[in-house]
């Protein structure tokens, strides 16, 4: 029988040449001793090296070192061997391996070590394959095992911890994101693997990018990248998840092209290692990043396009199929298209992600009631930021209050490093950060001023009229004619008269040189003004 952690309880030799002379000697006392937990902490972390460094077919020849002859050892050597090729990255070689195990230890006392193992390899697999549904049931199934992994606890459940939180992260799930920070703080850490560290340092990173906090993010998350790329992490072990928060953080930042270069860096290496998810999941990235500036639209209309194509008309991507519509959304949320916007929605009630991106990009558009918008949350930053902008809109409390409400917004906004999310805001916000007093503007509001205003003018220029510009009144009511709302309805959220609405309709229809609601609404949708 196999040790119960999976190591021959035959005498121990020495697996361990080239070591220093000082470390030599350890290693001789430890055979003297016949000191099989000694050995089997250096053995645990060999095993953590060649896992984390991409060396599955070593893994699998150092997994076997330790095991015997018999029955049970053999199945365990199957263990080892899916692990491996799911190291390698041969994720079809570890299914099939996977499979005949399962089926041939069924009713063996080995079967639960098996169903751990099995789950742990498949929620990578699945994540790597597109179907992250199913790569949560996995891990959680893997994580409740109620057996230790044998030669790879606690680095497994801690791995699987940090991949549960990365799909957190890639669908907007707060609420998991924050548990996976407790989560990962319980697992005992003995021999103070680096790897653990490590991983509680990326959810960390996640976990400040999720509430809004992105200079402590951006920062954290370059470091990890940074201590893990230095150890050698490749593959499945590579710090995908902190390029994602160093990505997200730089278009936050409004350092589209920097974001641009390093999505281009990472769906590279993913074609290379054949991360399917990881791809097209960068795809939609630049998608997002390109539909900042209405300009792009062609562009991005080719790359949906091409998204599409490549995801619908593989039937082995059809878990990947929302994503064509995460990256519509971006788009469609851009150029208040809010029928199509519904359309998504309504085919993609079973994605919490999509569904309730959905109806935020739809409600965005309505100001409220001044007392409802007091009462809107603000446990992350990017809710408070959204809660006082939206509040800065409302005419009712004074001109005075509207400034003290965007001082507010923009005070924060500053300590996190958030610019693109006031960049993203109508017009009318722009030239309110643009009309703020001198005296009141940091260098850091100064460079985002500029911004505005370049913005203002991007906007503007697109239209391509002859009718003169439209002014930030017009533009707003121009927003809201592609919705459903009757004039007055519009007219009554933006607080304007009904006669003074009918004046910047004459206007706007002038300016643009069409005769009704529905042609001016088709302009502003193709423009993909906001």
């Amino acid at each position: 029988m196999p040790h119960p952690c999976g190591v021959s309880s035959q005498p121990i030799k020495s697996p361990l040449p080239d070591f220093t002379s000082g470390a030599q000697k350890i290693i001789e006392t430890a055979i003297k001793n016949n000191d099989v937990e000694f050995f089997y902490r250096l053995y645990l972390t060999k095993m953590v090296e060649l896992s984390m460094t991409g060396q599955g077919k070593e893994f699998i020849e150092h997994a076997k070192t330790a095991l015997d002859n018999s029955e049970n050892s053999l199945y365990m050597s199957k263990g080892f061997e899916a692990i491996g090729n799911l190291i390698d990255c041969e994720f079809t070689k570890c299914s099939a391996i996977l499979d005949e195990l399962e089926e041939s230890t069924r009713g063996n006392e080995l079967s639960l070590w098996v169903n751990q193992i099995s789950n742990l390899c498949r929620a990578y697999i699945n994540f790597y394959n597109g179907d992250y549904k199913q790569a949560l049931k996995c891990a959680q199934v893997a994580l409740d095992s109620p057996i230790k992994s044998g030669t790879l606890d606690p680095l497994d459940k801690g791995r699987l911890i940090r991949l549960v939180c990365l799909i957190a992260m890639i669908t907007s799930d707060i609420e998991k994101i924050d548990q996976c920070a407790i989560d990962i703080t319980k697992i005992d850490n003995p021999d103070e693997l680096n790897v653990l560290h490590h991983a509680k340092s990326a959810i960390t990173a996640m976990q400040l990018l999720a509430h809004g906090d992105y200079k402590k993010a951006y920062e954290l998350a370059k470091s990890t990248i940074f201590l893990e790329e230095s150890s050698g992490r490749v593959g499945i072990s590579a710090p995908i998840d902190c390029k994602f928060v160093l990505i997200r953080c730089l278009f936050e930042f409004s350092l589209l092209e920097d974001a641009l270069a390093e999505l281009h860096k990472m769906k590279e290496q993913a074609a290379n290692d054949e991360f399917k998810f990881i791809y097209y999941l960068c795809e939609v990235g630049e998608i997002r990043v390109l539909s900042r500036e209405p300009s792009n639209l062609n562009e991005i209309s080719v790359k949906i396009d091409k998204l599409r194509d490549k995801i619908l008309l593989d039937p082995n991507l059809k878990p990947m199929s929302w994503l064509v519509d995460l990256g519509e959304l971006f788009v469609r949320g851009r150029s208040n298209d809010f029928s199509r916007i519904d359309a998504i929605v309504s085919r993609n009630l079973d994605n919490l992600y999509l569904s309730t991106l959905g109806k935020k990009l739809n409600g965005s558009n309505s100001l409220g009631e001044i007392d409802y918008l007091k009462n809107l949350p603000e446990s992350t930053t990017v809710e408070l930021i959204t809660k006082y902008l939206l509040l800065s809109r409302v005419k009712s409390e004074g001109v005075k209050k509207q400034k003290e409400y965007l001082k507010m917004a923009l005070s924060k906004g500053e300590q996190v490093g958030a610019r693109e999310i006031f960049l993203r805001q109508e017009n009318q916000t722009l030239e309110a950060i643009v009309n703020l007093p001198d005296s009141d503007k940091s260098q850091w509001l100064e460079s985002l001023s500029r911004s505005c205003l370049e913005q203002i003018k991007k906007r503007n220029s697109l239209l391509q009229f002859t009718g003169g510009h439209l002014t930030a009144r017009e533009l707003e009511v121009l927003k809201y004619l592609n919705s459903d709302k009757s004039i007055e309805q519009i007219g009554k959220t933006l607080h304007i008269s009904k006669n003074t609405m009918k004046t910047h309709l004459r206007n706007i229809y002038k300016k643009l040189e069409v005769k009704d609601r529905g042609q001016a609404a088709q302009i502003a949708k193709k423009k993909m003004l906001v």
